[in-house]
């Protein structure tokens, strides 16, 4: 939506149209409307294109204030909201929003749809196919105390994967030293039974997720991480490759990117990204290697609640701590926590959950 009044605002319109709304919605690059188009075969530069094109530049000055809502985007969020129930979706996203356009029907951004294949019906069918399709294995952390990398989860991974060798895709950028990085992780992974491929040693590493059976995101600094997925497009590429079903395992800070934002890392930004925006893979926060409050500690600063309750004073999405030893297992709709140790869920209005592995909490997704 800010993308939206963006677009309006940079082309002079006083109202958020329904063409802003899809202009923001492919101005994202991974956000689920984007993934669901891009799904079904559409050319996400050539509708920006043709709309702005066919957009007349209007007379209003450029403003960073709010900008209201034209008739027809209010018809859309309503058509969006109604797809969203109708989904038992408990969010709306980028994904109810392209169905509202399509099922308001009658503005430039419908018809531009329309023009490039998609119907609702299709688009329906991609929303729902997407996240039935999705395959993650998200870790707290790649090394538990007394045992080496990756020791602790490789029967999940393993589990994971399947007997079958796969080819995974990894990605090192969340540590300076790619090359042993990369080692540490082919040494983890051919005990297995699987190959690695290091994202850094390929020249487009994009096309490299194209063909990879599985990509594994490893942990370090989460904002040198990201900053990275972004400046070598595989933030989108991952995106789209997880959606339509190849596994995803992330660990430590490739858990904090497969979440809607980086917000809840415990990292320090030591380089910024373009963006907090990260994979959405799934719909709520999370907080790896999560650490309670030591009552014998004289440590006067903010303990991980108190952090995460500021977090909750200014946003409203739940986040899901996860002590060292669980993680989470995403199969399509359905989620469960694993591993030794249990997580603790923080909602804005509600008190802290806890919950001890195995549990089912689909409820979140």
């Amino acid at each position: 939506m800010e993308l939206a009044r963006l677009a309006a605002a940079r082309l002079g319109h006083g109202v958020i149209a329904p063409e802003h709304i899809l202009l923001g919605l492919i101005g994202t690059g991974v956000c689920r409307g984007a993934k669901a188009l891009v799904g079904l075969g559409v050319d996400l530069d050539a509708i920006d294109e043709g709309l702005r094109r066919g957009l007349q530049p209007g007379r209003v000055a450029t403003t960073t204030d709010q900008l209201p809502l034209a008739p027809a985007t209010r018809r859309v969020f309503e058509l969006a909201m109604e797809e969203a129930s109708r989904l038992r979706h408990g969010n709306l996203g980028s994904e109810h929003l392209l169905l509202g356009l399509l099922g308001e029907g009658e503005s430039a951004a419908a018809e531009s749809l329309k023009r490039a294949g998609v119907d609702l019906a299709r688009a329906r069918a991609a929303v729902e196919s997407a996240v039935e399709r999705r395959r993650l294995l998200l870790i707290s952390n790649s090394t538990m105390h007394g045992g080496g990398y990756l020791e602790h989860c490789a029967a999940e991974i393993a589990d994971f994967l399947g007997a079958n060798r796969q080819r995974v895709l990894f990605v090192p950028y969340a540590l300076a030293d790619h090359a042993g990085y990369a080692a540490k992780a082919r040494e983890a992974f051919a005990a297995l039974g699987h190959d690695v491929d290091s994202a850094h040693d390929r020249a487009d590493p994009a096309a490299a997720v194209r063909t990879a059976d599985a990509v594994f995101v490893g942990g370090g600094n989460t904002f040198r991480l990201l900053a990275a997925l972004y400046s070598t497009n595989l933030l989108g590429a991952i995106a789209r490759r997880a959606w339509s079903g190849v596994p995803y395992i992330g660990s430590s800070a490739g858990t904090n990117v497969a979440t809607p934002s980086i917000r809840t890392t415990n990292d320090m930004p030591i380089v910024m990204p373009p963006s907090f925006a990260a994979l959405e893979l799934v719909p709520f926060q999370i907080n790896p290697h999560y650490l309670d409050p030591d009552p014998a500690s004289r440590h006067m600063g903010e303990t991980r609640e108190e952090r995460l309750r500021q977090f909750h004073e200014e946003n409203s999405t739940p986040v899901l701590a996860l002590r060292e030893g669980c993680m989470l297992r995403v199969e399509g709709n359905r989620m469960e926590l694993r591993g030794t140790t249990s997580a603790r869920l923080f909602r804005r209005t509600a008190p802290p959950q806890e919950f001890a592995p195995p549990h089912d909490l689909s409820f979140l997704l």
